[in-house]
């Protein structure tokens, strides 16, 4: 037997969660064509990789990035902070924003006000027309969208921040219809934000119907992710329980140290829905810090409406002192939040505090302060979850993990402005920090927690495991040197450990080098 690549010897780690075993894997047009245990006698490959000593698991899948809305995807497709660190197929459109469905073209411009981006033309509405935009970019991973909540409302709405009305909600189902026939794999929400924030549990329960007769996932980033964590679980687990949906909670966590006790109940209240039959399933990032906007520090109140009413609000010296007032109330550590993007390059990698000690300021003043001179545009780097919860998400059979990542574009390399470590590292800080170091999972569940898992419950066809007749997406590393190299103050750093990759039976890393094949492809619900 000649295989366009052999891989011999390998300890592999199939994606099931079933334990490792030696082998050789023949691999030609894409695929995996056979598997050999300890080894395919007589065979020969066009490309011998030897792999004795290393893990061979399938390519590892990320299902929350937002590498479309960063155009990450459009200024640097080959994707190598990805590539290094063993990801081989993303999917995007996640917390209710999307590059398509569009209501019209002008759409991207929410989008873009984040991130200077050149020479970028819009040239897609729907779904299908994005895919086939997408896939004439030379990919060096796989890439599938869900439908963006957020997205599609503020077209129905006209951007206005309102309930839809009886005619909006069945028109939206419709384009749910109609995205997932053209490929997209479900429908996310972003219902923190203040532009998704006015749906009612109906209407996404109506939505949510919509997602399971096309057997799409229903993939939601809560209404609330600190004290009120408990209720915005509770709505989802109804929502599922009305529709039947399949859902994946994004990104589950407790912000803030007040909320910690309530990880727990959350995580009570998804483990009996699971026991009722309902397909509920969250997915969590290996960090502590997380990445968000400034402006999501504000009282819930005062970031209603947008960013026009906020500064409007910002700029009356009344409801300002108000907003400073419930600021100082709450136990806010402000050496914990470091400041990741805004118009000032001398804030970047900065404390709330230490910009506030430089400036004179309160640190309440000094947030109104960033978000005027930024049009609310800041984003920061928050330490605001507990290590106990962390280990415990990261652990349960329920959770999967997934970086919520912005994927690394040609513009932030070219910028003073920050992006969170995981962006470049998730996959490999959790392989190094929680299984290598910590022991919390097995090199078996850790692994299938990054490829079967993910893979079957968004959908994503013969990928995420090691048999015959699946695409030929593998990760060969070393256990023992995996690492990741990235960190808050210095993001853009690749990963070590991961000596091969494969994305579709084409080398995209040889010997630990990017070989700049770019063998990715666009993935459709089928």
């Amino acid at each position: 037997m000649t295989f366009d690549i052999l891989v011999k010897d390998g300890t592999i780690i199939d994606g099931t969660g079933k334990p490792r075993f030696q082998g050789d894997i023949g691999i030609s047009d894409e695929r995996i064509k056979a598997i050999g245990t300890p080894n395919l006698a007589g065979a020969v490959g066009r490309k011998t990789i030897s792999a004795f000593g290393r893990f061979v698991a399938p390519g590892f899948i990320d299902i929350t990035s937002h590498a479309d809305k960063n155009w990450a995807l459009f200024s640097n497709p080959q994707q190598d902070y990805l590539l290094t660190q063993g990801v081989t197929s993303i999917l995007v459109g996640n917390c209710g924003t999307s590059l398509a469905p569009l209501p019209a073209r002008q759409a991207v411009e929410s989008f873009k006000k984040w991130l200077l981006v050149p020479g970028i033309t819009v040239n897609w509405l729907a779904v299908g027309e994005f895919l086939a935009e997408l896939a004439k970019r030379p990919l060096g991973v796989n890439v599938g969208t869900l439908i963006g909540h957020g997205t599609v409302r503020r077209g129905l709405t006209r951007g206005e921040s309102r309930p839809l009305t009886e005619e909006e909600l069945p028109q939206f189902s419709q384009v749910i219809e109609r995205g997932i026939r053209e490929g997209a794999f479900g429908l996310s929400t972003g219902l923190v934000y203040s532009h998704e924030a006015p749906a009612s549990p109906e209407e996404l329960s109506e939505l949510a119907k919509a997602i399971a007769a096309a057997d799409g996932v229903y993939k939601t980033h809560l209404r609330h992710e600190g004290f009120n964590l408990a209720p915005a679980v509770n709505e989802t687990v109804e929502i599922v329980r009305t529709s039947k949906a399949r859902v994946v909670i994004s990104h589950l966590k407790a912000i803030g140290k007040q909320a910690w006790p309530v990880f727990g109940k959350a995580i009570a209240m998804i483990e009996r829905a699971s026991d009722d039959g309902l397909a509920f399933y969250f997915d969590i990032f290996p960090y502590q810090r997380t990445g968000s906007f400034l402006y999501l520090l504000l009282p819930p109140w005062a970031r209603a409406g947008g960013f026009a009413e906020i500064l409007k609000r910002l700029r009356d010296p009344a409801t300002r002192a108000t907003i400073v007032t419930e600021l100082q109330r709450l136990t806010i550590h402000y050496d914990r939040y470091i400041v990741a993007t805004s118009a000032t390059p001398s804030t970047n990698g900065k404390t709330i505090q230490e910009i506030a000690a430089r400036t004179g300021e309160t640190p309440e003043d000094t947030i109104l302060e960033l978000l005027l001179a930024n049009d609310c545009r800041v984003t920061i780097f928050g330490k605001a979850i507990s290590g106990k919860n962390l280990a415990t998400g990261i652990s349960h059979p329920l959770g999967m993990i997934a970086s919520n990542g912005s994927g690394i574009s040609a513009e932030l390399r070219r910028t003073e402005k920050l992006v969170h470590p995981r962006s470049s590292g998730a996959a490999t800080h959790f392989l190094h920090r929680f299984i290598r170091e910590r022991g919390l999972v097995s090199w078996e569940e850790g692994i299938r927690k990054l490829t079967s898992f993910p893979a079957g419950v968004i959908g994503f066809r013969d990928r995420g495991r090691i048999q015959e007749k699946s695409y030929a997406d593998l990760v060969i590393f070393d256990p023992e040197e995996v690492h990741d190299g990235s960190t808050y103050r210095n993001p853009f750093v690749h990963s070590t450990g991961i000596h091969h990759v494969i994305v579709n039976g084409k080398l995209a890393i040889e010997n630990g080098q990017l070989t700049g094949i770019a063998a990715g492809q666009v993935l459709k619900k089928s």
